[in-house]
């Protein structure tokens, strides 16, 4: 099974690109995108940079796997009643 998660790019090399993803440096492939940048927002699967993410885009996909994760994100808190 492959998972996939959204991640920051913190540099990139000729090797390839070193990614924050959840607070955790990882290293991935840029061989689908050769041209990314530090900064972007990306898909990463299988150690492999697959797609960039619109900063939006990025922020759903984070709050939607801490819901899955059972996490009260940022934007998730419940008001205590």
């Amino acid at each position: 099974m492959c998972i996939m998660s959204p991640g920051v790019v913190v540099a990139v090399d000729a090797e390839g690109a070193t990614i924050d993803l959840d607070g955790r440096t990882r290293r991935a492939s840029t061989v689908l995108l050769p041209d990314v940048v530090a900064g972007d927002q990306v898909l990463v699967a299988a150690g492999t940079l697959i797609r960039r993410l619109e900063p939006a885009e990025a922020a759903d996909l984070i709050e939607l796997l801490a819901l899955a994760r059972g996490d009260a994100g940022p934007t998730t808190r419940r008001n205590p009643s």
